[in-house]
């Protein structure tokens, strides 16, 4: 910092016209003296302010950016300045000695609009004109297929809103609670299972001085509602964000790693529980834009201790090393600029839309089949809600897949309307909507709250057919709904698809019968002698399931999903011959 410092007030006292004026006469124009310590008072600020307050990183295409529309305030002062008072300067009578001086300023005129227009063009034009590079920087690979039937066991079922909830209420347990807030909640795996985790962080900067450390973290499963929550209490974080001076912890990366670009990160500890900040580091491809991610900085927030790792290198607990702000502007560059700038305004040809959330993100967190975290979003037609894809990002590698296949499926938002209109009369909301296969269909899997942020059911809805809605108090009501209602579907229209397996037949002699309620209908529930799956028969589709009794044989066909309740497709009793 010390060195940028003397560097900015080398750089405001040499480069400008008064101070070789005030050396040449400074006997008869100490004013000028003056204002060269001005200068240097305010390139001591500025250089405190780009090294220290800032955390700038100290790269060319970073001072220049800063530095020359600073500069050319200073230059015009000083030009100001100096015609202010040139009447106090005896003027110069002979001929030779006054061209000279009008060269001088002709020439430091002539570096203050090279400087303008370079600055201008930098800032202004040409970021337009790298729009079709950025494009090609994201990498998209296509894919027609639909993406991997989720292993319905890890869906998250507690929303960000139910989980904030249950964290403020252990806040408000910790001694000097005051002290403290929460910090950023995100979603990832630890030992398997996906939870929802935030620093506590300080609330201000004289409860950073009296605390000192934080008392740890907090983790709210998403996949179990019965969770309240565990405040986890034996690490005191002494390096975190919202402390101050040295201990802040993006200021300990930027004095160890003061080249690297900081694009961002995350907390997250590892499977034993340790807490590290995750930061994001790389580079830019076109002077400040087309962010590229090498690599990822671990700080240990009790000890400060921090290394840095290349991206294919780091820790497998870290879920992800590409940070949100990242996976949105490749989003934004996928969709728009294929065909650069000039065809967003014009042509528009090959250009979507990239679904906005009521949270205000651009991209969702999602675990996908393969355990791996993904920066989910869909796109969608210019002023419409079908969709054209959706894209998934490798959280640790940044591979980036655009999933055309379910093009005309029915978008997050138009979902979202379908849940509103649902509970209606409740006055509860739909969450984010996170698009996943389940049972071989595109499905929007959106948790419902309630103005408190309350879980209150679990909805599904079919992005084929949007009309498709199931719900249930929990996750399982919700999937036995859905795919009861999937099941109805195929078989008045074939539409809808399960390939999870093949269709199995199975005959049997009933051991016990039921009726219970799924999504407002009523469903007959089935055990067979020879079997412990629970098969869900809906009296719509079989008009004379109703007549089913103990000890009639019946003949069935199911799609097999390998879980134990299971929704019929066909159903033929052998005992009425109906």
């Amino acid at each position: 910092m010390l060195f940028w410092t003397g560097c900015f007030a080398f750089f405001f006292l040499l480069a400008t016209p008064t101070f070789w004026k005030w050396v040449n006469k400074r006997k008869k124009k100490k004013w000028i003296g003056f204002w060269q310590l001005g200068k240097v008072v305010f390139a001591l600020i500025f250089g405190f302010w780009i090294g220290y307050l800032s955390l700038a990183d100290h790269n060319i295409s970073a001072l220049v950016s800063k530095l020359i529309p600073i500069y050319l305030i200073i230059l015009i002062a000083d030009g100001l300045l100096w015609s202010s008072f040139r009447d106090k300067v005896k003027k110069e009578k002979e001929t030779k000695k006054e061209t000279k001086k009008e060269e001088k300023n002709s020439i430091w005129f002539g570096i203050g609009v090279l400087l303008s227009l370079t600055w201008i063009f930098m800032t202004c034009i040409y970021p337009f004109t790298i729009k079709k590079d950025l494009y090609s920087l994201v990498h998209v690979q296509t894919n027609q297929s639909k993406m991997q039937v989720m292993d319905i066991k890890h869906i998250p079922t507690v929303p960000i809103e139910s989980a904030f909830y249950k964290a403020e209420k252990l806040i408000g347990g910790i001694p000097n609670s005051s002290y403290y807030k929460l910090g950023d909640l995100t979603r990832q795996k630890i030992n398997g299972e996906e939870y929802w985790v935030a620093p506590i962080e300080f609330k201000g900067f004289f409860q950073s001085l009296k605390a000192k450390t934080t008392p740890g973290y907090i983790k709210v499963s998403a996949e179990r509602q019965d969770d309240e929550g565990t405040l986890v209490d034996s690490y005191h974080m002494k390096y975190v964000p919202s402390a101050y001076f040295g201990n802040s912890m993006e200021r300990k990366i930027r004095e160890k790693y003061p080249h690297d670009i900081l694009f961002g990160g995350g907390f997250e500890p590892n499977d034993q529980g340790k807490p590290y900040y995750v930061v994001a580091v790389g580079h830019y491809a076109k002077y400040r834009s087309g962010e590229v991610v090498d690599g990822a900085v671990l700080v240990n927030p009790e000890t400060g201790e921090m290394q840095k790792y290349s991206i294919k290198n780091v820790p497998s607990f870290v879920d992800y090393v590409i940070p949100s702000s990242v996976a949105s502007d490749y989003n934004e560059y996928q969709a728009k600029y294929k065909h650069g700038f000039w065809n967003t305004i014009f042509g528009k040809q090959d250009i979507s839309e990239v679904t906005e959330w009521h949270s205000g993100e651009e991209v969702l967190g999602v675990y996908g089949a393969d355990g791996h975290m993904y920066w989910f979003t869909d796109h969608t037609n210019p002023g419409s809600t079908s969709m054209v894809g959706y894209t998934l990002m490798d959280g640790r590698t940044g591979q980036f897949t655009y999933y055309t296949g379910s093009k005309g499926f029915a978008d997050g938002k138009a979902s979202l309307n379908a849940v509103h209109n649902t509970f209606k009369k409740d006055q509860w909301t739909g969450t984010n909507p996170i698009l996943y296969n389940i049972y071989g269909t595109e499905t929007w899997y959106i948790p419902v709250v309630d103005s408190n942020g309350l879980l209150r059911k679990i909805a599904m809805v079919n992005a084929q057919n949007p009309q498709i809605v199931a719900y249930g108090d929990t996750k399982q009501e919700a999937l036995d709904g859905y795919k009861l209602l999937l099941a109805t579907e195929k078989n008045q229209n074939n539409a809808i698809p399960t390939d999870k397996s093949d269709l199995k037949e199975i005959t049997g002699k009933v051991l016990r019968v039921s009726t219970t309620t799924m999504n407002g209908d009523n469903v007959i529930q089935v055990l067979l002698e020879n079997s412990d799956k629970v098969f869900n028969i809906n009296p719509q589709q079989a008009v004379y399931a109703s007549f089913i009794k103990e000890g009639d044989v019946l003949k069935m066909s199911y799609s097999d999903t390998g879980e134990t309740m299971i929704s019929t497709e066909t159903v033929y009793n052998e005992t009425l011959k109906r």
